[in-house]
């Protein structure tokens, strides 16, 4: 079973660690490079001040903090949010789908949105499979949308509304974060 607890303190030296240790991972959710310590610490206190984002660490009962995800681009007003998802540990298990599952709850049925949206790489179609298969639909391509080395790698789109969520296996799931 998981769960999603705020991410804080506690979660940033695994989460280092994770990035630290695998080139893999950080072209998977585009990150420049693997970060110091001080770094990620300096990362996350600017991201938890922002009043726009909930951020959750992904907790399994018997392997403790295996992911982080959460929602950013929170806009109420508009009715939508960013959705990310990342797992340092047991990848394939069902982890992420649970995961999104609660994120999606809290953000169509607790925060009242109408859209969340996400963003795939083009190189990762592990992961723009796993979207879609979630019910996820693609919007559009971004070209040349962000830089891995020396070469350009496109971007996807994806996003999911409330009445798809609600009407969707997903929407069965009311976990809550």
């Amino acid at each position: 079973m998981i769960k999603l607890i705020k991410f804080d303190e506690e979660h940033m030296e695994k989460t280092q660690r994770w990035l630290a240790n695998s080139a893999r991972l950080r072209d998977e959710i585009d990150c420049l490079g693997a970060p110091s310590r001080a770094e990620n610490e300096t990362y996350w206190h600017t991201k938890l001040k922002d009043k726009t984002r909930e951020d959750y660490a992904i907790i399994d009962n018997e392997s403790g903090h295996i992911g982080n995800c959460g929602l950013n681009e929170i806009n109420v007003k508009r009715k939508k949010a960013q959705l990310w998802i990342y797992l340092g540990e047991l990848q394939g298990r069902g982890i992420g789908s649970k995961a999104i599952s609660a994120l999606l709850a809290r953000a169509f049925n607790e925060l009242g949105l109408e859209r969340v949206y996400l963003r795939v790489l083009a190189n990762n179609p592990r992961a723009f499979a796993f979207y879609k298969a979630l019910g996820f639909t693609e919007e559009g391509r971004m070209r040349h949308d962000t830089l891995q080395g020396d070469a350009y790698v496109d971007s996807y789109l994806l996003s999911m509304l409330s009445a798809e969520f609600n009407a969707s296996r997903l929407g069965l799931a009311r976990t809550s974060v």
